[in-house]
C-alpha cells in the first residue's frame, strides 16, 4: 500500500504522512533540544552512543531524549525497585562519564543508572555538607527562628497557598511556570505586610 499523500488546503502543496510523521518527530527533538538549554550538546553526545551503523531515526532519537529527560527533569531514577534522587551537576557528571566510557552500541540506559547511582550518593554527600554549612551560618550570625505566623492555622489561607503552590508545580511551560510563581510570591508578600 502507497503511504498516504495529504494535502495543504491553503496551498495544495503534498506531503506524505511519514515525511509529515518525521517532520513532526524533528520539531519535537527541536523542542527537547530548547528544553536541556545549554546542556543539549552533552546529551546529544549521550544519544549518539545509541547510534548503530546507519543514521538513528528521529523518532528513536526523541523517544531516547525523552526518556533522559524523565529523569533529567525529577532528578529521579530507578535501579532494581530502589529509587534515588541526583543533583543537576551530578547528572551532567554522570553523562561526562557515560560518554567517555561507552562509544557507540548503548541498547538501554542501564549503565548511565549505575554510574548515576554513584552520583546520587555525591548528591546526598553534597545535600549534607550544604545544610551543615548553612546551620553553622545561621548559628554565627545569632539568627533565631520566626514564631509561627497566626496565618498559618486560618483554613482559607492555607487552602489559597496550597492552590497556588499546586499551580507552580503543574505549570508545563516556563511562561505559565514564572506566572504561577509570581502569584504565589504576591500572595505570601501580601500576608506579610
Amino acid at each position: 500500500m502507497a503511504d498516504m499523500k495529504l494535502r495543504c488546503p491553503a496551498c495544495g502543496a503534498e506531503i506524505t504522512l511519514s515525511e509529515a510523521t518525521r517532520a513532526g518527530d524533528l520539531l519535537a527533538l527541536d523542542k527537547a533540544a530548547a528544553a536541556f538549554g545549554d546542556d543539549w550538546p552533552l546529551i546529544r553526545e549521550y544519544l549518539d552512543g545509541f547510534q548503530g551503523k546507519r543514521e538513528m531515526k528521529a523518532a528513536k532519537r526523541l523517544r531516547l531524549a525523552r526518556e533522559v529527560w524523565q529523569m533529567w527533569e525529577s532528578g529521579k531514577f530507578c535501579v532494581g525497585g530502589v529509587w534515588y534522587r541526583v543533583g543537576r551537576e551530578e547528572f551532567r557528571e554522570a553523562l561526562r562519564a557515560t560518554c567517555n566510557q561507552v562509544g557507540p552500541g548503548l541498547t538501554n540506559h542501564n549503565y548511565l543508572k549505575k554510574v548515576l547511582v554513584g552520583a546520587a550518593e555525591k548528591t546526598s554527600q553534597r545535600r549534607e555538607r550544604e545544610l551543615r554549612e548553612r546551620e553553622e551560618g545561621l548559628r554565627s550570625t545569632g539568627y533565631k527562628p520566626v514564631p509561627p505566623d497566626a496565618r498559618q492555622d486560618d483554613p482559607a489561607w492555607r487552602a489559597e497557598l496550597v492552590r497556588l503552590g499546586r499551580k507552580v508545580r503543574q505549570a508545563r511551560t516556563p511562561e505559565a511556570q514564572a506566572a504561577a510563581k509570581a502569584a504565589y510570591g504576591a500572595f505570601l508578600e501580601k500576608g506579610n505586610q
